[in-house]
């Protein structure tokens, strides 16, 4: 066991997930120690003795964690309290959502550490780490959203969702099931005609539709709640509702911008969290929590801990970065690396160089 990974507590507010369940400390005797900072669990329903018996080390101090590890597996991007025990040697795995903050990607390469974004491992056109979030993050989006809304009848509620990926179709799920009318927008026409087929029993409830401009204006304009759900893989999502589309909405409507991770997709958007999960602007309810998988802390746990468990260990050989270059899964998720950023839609979104390794 030449490598030990550390898994600190998470201190984003109301974050209660953990990277790394018992039965994967459990799975990694013989590959790596594992250090868990005390309690880190707790939210989660893992106790300090469930770890201990699954062959991890608890250790009391966040400080000393670090100076242990080599490498920091964790949920969420580094905060201040992380970011001061953060060493060159150290290799941060987690989901890092880089396009939405220059500063932190600048202090990680200040510090000269290797960042690598778990949400951008890929493997077979499909990114293992991300989705079982996005499917979470897509049925909390709209049961916020319908919640709280004063209308007590479904059947009148009008729903937008605006992006149709792992998210976005979650979200449609959710307000199909509640008997809601809702309307899907994606620009890529391979996609809509899939979930045309997909979702041919519903049809007289949902309409998938390709549309931007006046039309996109007008199906905003009559909505009750509105999901913001567009990806761009790594990259910040281009501003899709509008200060304009806000002002037109009727008071009491509600707004759910899920990509604000990636820094939003909802016009001078800011990040609420589960405590207080809307700002009201023009009497519509808006909503912008970065973390929310966060609120069913135990599933979206297990869900992290599995995928994590089977590509962590890529990291734990001493070649790896030799052979990541060339790698498709994991060539994708290397974001900072000894100063250098090497991930071009971050570069692209926040105006950083791009680096490329030799």
């Amino acid at each position: 066991m030449d490598k030990t990974i550390g898994v600190p507590k998470e201190i984003k507010k109301d974050e209660g997930r953990i990277s790394l369940t018992p039965k994967s400390v459990k799975n990694f005797t013989g590959i790596a120690e594992i250090l868990i900072e005390e309690d880190a669990g707790l939210i989660a329903g893992y106790t300090n003795l469930d770890y201990k018996e699954a062959g991890g080390l608890i250790v009391e101090s966040k400080k000393e964690l670090f100076e242990r590890s080599d490498v920091i597996c964790k949920v969420k991007e580094p905060l201040e309290e992380d970011l001061q025990y953060l060493k060159e040697n150290h290799l941060i795995f987690g989901y890092l959502h880089l396009s939405s903050s220059f500063d932190l990607t600048k202090k990680l390469m200040d510090i000269g550490l290797t960042g690598i974004a778990m949400e951008l491992i890929l493997d077979n056109k499909h990114y293992p780490l991300l989705t079982p979030m996005s499917e979470i993050a897509g049925e909390i989006a709209f049961s916020n959203g319908f919640d709280c809304l004063e209308k007590d009848d479904a059947r009148e509620i009008k729903v937008v969702v605006v992006g149709c990926g792992v998210v976005g179709e979650a979200a449609v799920r959710g307000a199909i099931s509640k008997g809601c009318s809702v309307i899907a927008i994606d620009l890529d026409e391979n996609r809509l005609k899939n979930l045309r087929i997909k979702y041919k029993e519903n049809y007289s409830r949902v309409e998938f539709v390709n549309t931007k401009g006046e039309k996109l204006n007008t199906v905003i304009e009559d909505a009750d709640i509105v999901i913001g759900a567009v990806l761009v893989p790594g990259g910040k999502p281009p501003v899709v509702i509008t200060n304009n589309h806000i002002r037109s909405m009727h008071s009491g409507s509600v707004i759910v911008d899920v990509a604000i991770d990636q820094g939003g997709c909802v016009e001078d958007v800011s990040p609420t969290t589960h405590s207080n999960p809307f700002i009201e602007r023009e009497g519509v309810k808006v909503s912008a929590i970065a973390n929310l998988p966060g609120l069913v802390p135990r599933k979206a746990s297990i869900a992290i801990s599995n995928e994590v468990e089977k590509y962590l260990p890529f990291f734990l050989n001493d070649n790896w970065i030799d052979d990541i270059s060339n790698n498709h899964i994991y060539q994708g998720s290397l974001q900072v690396h000894k100063g250098m950023l090497l991930s071009r839609p971050v570069a692209d979104s926040l105006g950083i160089a791009l680096s490329t390794l030799i």
